[in-house]
């Protein structure tokens, strides 16, 4: 009877968030871009300093840390004007005027920066590291849709996902915290962390590799997973949810 109200419920979740993105389709003005084809290459002059980069419309971003900051948009040659990146308090916010791409070659800003605090992904977005990001306290977001894959060591980490979302992460951290909803998911099964607070629901699935102590609750036909056997575990499963050791 659990599984079948899991299935269910996992269906409800995934038919919901379908029918959010056809919504969003017709509601939203679409904007489409056919690609030259003809990759460019540019260097922004980017004025003020951030901590934060936030990330929408399919841009593609990679991350590097650096002692410099540099950011470079690659992409073709009639689509790269319309790619912006600008900072808005200590944010680089990186944005697109299209939001429909057909034969694009390339959509990709490369940005380096020193410190890096909190990393914002949404609407079908990518987030990449370059190498090992490094930092006491980040903080990873990731909706609409949105993908990120990230090598991180941090004291703390803080993940968030939803509406078929994805973040995988791995690394060292102290402590991670990990909220997944709406049919997104956390995979930090190769994320080595000490303490570590999950909690998925509506459909949501978090994999994680605690140390020392875990607390997890899942609830709505979402799962958590861990790879392996803390000192001390916690438990909370209600409606369908799972709390299981792979």
């Amino acid at each position: 009877m659990i599984k079948i109200i899991m299935c269910i419920t996992k269906f409800i979740v995934v038919a919901l968030t379908a029918l959010l993105f056809a919504s969003c389709n017709f509601t939203n003005n679409l904007k489409s871009i056919q690609g030259s084809g003809k990759v460019t290459t540019e260097k922004r002059n980017i004025q003020g300093d951030f901590k934060n980069i936030s990330v929408e419309n399919a841009i593609d971003l990679v991350i590097e840390q650096s002692d410099k900051t540099e950011v470079t948009v690659e992409a073709d040659d009639n689509l790269i004007n319309g790619i912006t990146t600008k900072v808005e308090g200590n944010t680089l916010v990186i944005k697109c005027d299209y939001n429909s791409f057909s034969n694009v070659k390339s959509k990709r800003v490369i940005v380096k920066m020193p410190n890096i605090d909190k990393i914002e992904a949404s609407s079908a977005s990518s987030v990449k590291s370059q190498n090992i990001l490094r930092g006491e306290d980040i903080s990873l977001e990731a909706s609409s849709a949105a993908t990120m894959d990230l090598n991180i060591e941090s004291d703390a980490i803080t993940c968030e996902t939803s509406s078929a979302s994805s973040i995988s992460i791995e690394g060292k951290a102290l402590k991670l915290k990990a909220s997944s909803s709406s049919a997104s998911s956390i995979n930090a099964k190769n994320m080595l962390a000490n303490d570590i607070e999950a909690q998925a629901s509506s459909g949501a699935s978090i994999n994680v590799h605690p140390i020392v102590s875990l607390k997890a609750e899942a609830n709505s036909g979402a799962n958590v997973n861990y790879n392996s056997v803390p000192k001390s575990i916690e438990k909370n499963s209600s409606s369908g949810g799972s709390i299981n050791q792979d």
